[in-house]
């Protein structure tokens, strides 16, 4: 077969060679085809085998449902199982096969796109929902006809290099992490979830291909540059030998860059810009004490709700999970942002009918926790609980504004004050910080600051929306710019305020990664850069060897330029400067597949 090369945006540096894996085609990349007279009969046949294969898949989930959660949480697989026993939704399917000659993927869609949609027009709020069941078994028919139907992401046979058009948060929170050596995604960007994910598990990732899936099958052997930003499939002998080669020299540099792990992060004129760790889990506490972090900048909690597709972490598993963060990190800090779900980060299962519309300005992050108290007061009760065993500090998501600061508080106060009640010990002061992640409030940081114990900068969604670009969008992507001038001047605002007040300041964001933004974001003089453990080598190197007098310099200069693309061209003439020999140096790129 011919050799295939894709480029696109290189999120997670390092190289992959395994088969693919294609977790499954978009509806709208269904094949559609007319059958010839003397194939029909061969393709109810192939229909029905899907049939009866989804069955069998159904039943082993069910099972495993029921011995983990319970029979009333197997009962929501159980109806899948219905809907595919029922003559509404198999025999259309096998008519369109039969009369329309239609290839039976086009078929299982046509029939599945009719009845979502009449489901979708139901007036009961329980019978609407049943059409994401409906949804997610046309899925699972779809994948099954493809060859792909019956695998598992937390229980994968062989190594394997991920294809999927897009991969949400919940899917990552499932997978096999001892299995995945690599995502390549169709969509997203450089702060896309999924980069994110791939960032956080320390493989290498490619984003924004738009086509790849369409190229590669399952079991295709493949090679991806998660910092080149190429993807080749069906490789050479020689290509496979070259990237072997390369893949080597990663290891040796990353090698060396760890060898930084105990040097302090101090700038040569004396400052001390303090390097922290963003995870989603206590196990990862392990690879951020690995790489030099110096504490948790921010645990993602809504990782604890997506890891059971079908019920809520309840008090104690909260409890379990701070409790073992906070110990394998003493006597450095953990700041836990508290729920964040909405927009692509669902809620799971039956629960994401309290969520509403996935949309990213709408019911998520403190709306939802303060709507939905109760699950809130779970979330309180564990982190409250946990304080005792290190040092804790609690982060309030997505926070527009000191009314919604000030509700959150309340409850906390109450939620203390029962615990205390019920004899349970809790730290004296648990430090309370708020997200500066929605333009409103980096506007009102005066007044947020009379209120609370630190600020961390949210930089990935505070730019997508003081800019109005859906940084999950490849479309839009090239307006993704963490340099724009509104950005900076914008965060300079932030950070003069709390200067004055004498608020600490983190920042979280995944350009806390990027040596070109975070070389400039030095220079606002933030305290904390927050990012994927393993960033934090490239970016201590940046520390030592750069001072904050010239961070300041460059950021000066930055903030009397009129455009991005200026500031970017000025910042990138600083680095190269800076650092000759070129060791931070990323490539960036996107092209569409070729062969």
């Amino acid at each position: 077969m011919d050799t295939v090369v894709c480029r696109g945006i290189g999120v997670s540096p390092g190289i992959a060679i395994a088969p693919a894996l294609v977790l499954e085609l978009r509806l709208s990349q269904v094949p559609k085809f007319d059958l010839a007279p003397d194939a029909v009969e061969q393709e109810i046949i192939r229909l029905d085998d899907a049939v009866a294969a989804v069955h069998r898949q159904l039943e082993r989930i069910e099972q495993q449902t029921g011995r983990e959660l319970g029979s009333a949480m197997a009962q929501i697989i159980d109806a899948q199982g219905l809907m595919l026993d029922d003559s509404s939704f198999v025999d259309p399917i096998r008519d369109r096969i039969r009369k329309l000659g239609q290839n039976a993927e086009w078929a299982v869609k046509a029939v599945g796109d009719d009845l979502s949609e009449r489901f979708s027009e139901i007036s009961d709020s329980y019978l609407r929902e049943r059409g994401n069941d409906l949804d997610d078994l046309t899925a699972r028919l779809l994948r099954t006809l493809a060859g792909s139907g019956d695998f598992r992401l937390d229980n994968l046979a062989d190594p394997v290099v991920l294809f999927a058009y897009d991969l949400s948060p919940s899917d990552t929170a499932m997978l096999d992490r001892t299995k995945i050596m690599g995502f390549v995604i169709d969509v997203g960007g450089r702060t896309s979830h999924s980069a994110i994910m791939a960032r956080s598990l320390e493989i290498p990732a490619v984003v924004g291909l738009h086509n790849a899936t369409e190229r590669v099958r399952s079991g295709d052997e493949v090679i991806i540059d998660g910092t080149e930003g190429a993807v080749i499939i069906h490789p050479t002998v020689a290509i496979l030998g070259e990237y072997r080669n390369k893949r080597r020299s990663y290891a040796a540099h990353d090698a060396e860059l760890l060898a930084t792990r105990d040097l302090p992060s101090v700038t040569p004129d004396g400052v001390q810009i303090k390097l922290l760790a963003n995870i989603e889990s206590a196990s990862e506490v392990a690879a951020a004490r690995q790489h030099g972090a110096a504490g948790v900048g921010l645990f993602r909690s809504e990782f604890l709700y997506l890891r059971r597709p079908t019920v809520l972490p309840s008090e104690e598993d909260h409890y379990r999970e701070y409790r073992a963060a906070l110990e394998a990190m003493a006597p450095d800090p953990v700041a836990v942002r508290t729920l964040d779900l909405g927009g692509e980060k669902q809620m799971p299962g039956e629960f994401r009918r309290l969520q509403g519309s996935n949309s990213l300005l709408g019911l998520r992050a403190i709306r939802h926790s303060l709507q939905e108290q109760q699950m809130f007061v779970q979330q309180l009760r564990g982190l409250y609980r946990a304080s005792n065993h290190g040092d804790l500090r609690i982060v309030l998501p997505f926070v527009s504004g000191l009314g919604e600061l000030l509700e959150a508080k309340a409850l906390m106060a109450r939620v203390r004050q029962d615990l205390e009640a019920e004899g349970h010990a809790v730290t004296e002061h648990v430090p309370l910080g708020v997200m500066i992640e929605v333009p409103s409030a980096a506007l009102v940081v005066g007044h947020l600051a009379n209120e609370v114990d630190f600020f961390s900068i949210g930089t990935n969604d505070l730019i997508q929306y003081l800019l109005a670009v859906d940084r999950n969008n490849d479309a839009v992507a090239h307006l993704y710019k963490p340099l724009h001038p509104a950005v900076l001047c914008l965060l300079d605002q932030v950070m003069q305020v709390a200067k004055e007040r004498g608020i600490p300041v983190s920042l979280c964001g995944e350009t806390a990664a990027d040596p070109l933004t975070a070389m400039v974001y030095m220079g606002l003089g933030i305290d904390e850069l927050s990012m994927s453990p393993r960033s934090i080598p490239v970016i201590k190197n940046l520390v030592r060897r750069l001072s904050y007098a010239e961070a300041r310099r460059i950021l000066l200069r930055s903030l009397r330029l009129a455009s991005a693309r200026e500031i970017e061209e000025f910042a990138l003439e600083q680095l190269m400067a800076h650092f000759p020999d070129g060791f931070l140096a990323a490539a960036r790129g996107k092209e569409r597949c070729g062969s």
